[in-house]
C-alpha cells in the first residue's frame, strides 16, 4: 500500500538529480534533464540504513507537460534473509530506497507545486498523514512515506520502506537528504 501511494503522488505530484549540460536550464526556459541516479551513492545509502543496497536503477518518466524533467532512481536494499514474495506490497515485499527528483524551469518557482501536491493530496485524503513541516533546502515536509524537499527550481522525495525491520524510515530519509543537498549545490556551482 505505501508504494502504490508513492506511486500514486508521484503521478499526482510528479513525485520522488546529475544534470546534462551546465546549469538548471536551457536557453529555451524549460528544464533540463536530471538524473536522480547521480545524487545518491549506494554507499551512502548503506551507511544510513545499515544494510548493503544494489547500484540504482533508473526510472525516469521524462519531460513532463509543466515542463519539469522527472527522474526517479530505485535502490534494491539487500537484505540478510530474503522476505516471501507478497504482490499486495511494494515491490512485492521487497526492501527499498527510491529518490524521485524534478527540475524545473529555472527562475519558474514551480518547484513549489511540487511540496503543494502533497499537502493537497492529504487533504483529499489519497495519503492519510497530514504533512508535517521539516528543516531542508528551501523548504521540506514528512508526508508520512517519505521527505519531499525543493531548493531552487529543483524538487526531490526520498523514501525507505523495509518492511520487517526496527527502523524508522522518516530518520533514515532525512539523514540521506543532506547527501542530496550537497550534489544540488554541487552542480549548480559549475
Amino acid at each position: 500500500m505505501a508504494y502504490k501511494r508513492v506511486m500514486a503522488v508521484c503521478a499526482v505530484g510528479s513525485f520522488l538529480l546529475g544534470v546534462q549540460g551546465v546549469g538548471a536550464a536551457g536557453a529555451s526556459g524549460k528544464a533540463v534533464e536530471i538524473d536522480a541516479c547521480t545524487l545518491l551513492t549506494a554507499a551512502e545509502i548503506s551507511r544510513v540504513i545499515g544494510l548493503p543496497v544494489n547500484e540504482g536503477e533508473r526510472r525516469d518518466a521524462g519531460l513532463q507537460k509543466t515542463g519539469a524533467y522527472s527522474s526517479a532512481c530505485l535502490w534494491t536494499i539487500r537484505t540478510q534473509v530474503a522476505a516471501p514474495a507478497n504482490p499486495a506490497k511494494p515491490l512485492n515485499g521487497k526492501s527499498f530506497v527510491i529518490l524521485n527528483a524534478m527540475q524545473w524551469p529555472a527562475g519558474s518557482d514551480l518547484a513549489r507545486t511540487y511540496l503543494e501536491d502533497f499537502r493537497k493530496a492529504s487533504a483529499n485524503g489519497v495519503i492519510p498523514a497530514k504533512p508535517v513541516p521539516k528543516s531542508f533546502g528551501d523548504e521540506a515536509l514528512w508526508w508520512g512515506d517519505g521527505l519531499a524537499v525543493r531548493k531552487r527550481d529543483v524538487s526531490f522525495g526520498v523514501s525507505v520502506f523495509m518492511p520487517g525491520v526496527n527502523k524508522q524510515p522518516a530518520e533514515m530519509e532525512e539523514k540521506l537528504a543532506p547527501h542530496i543537498l550537497r550534489r544540488l549545490d554541487q552542480r549548480d556551482a559549475v
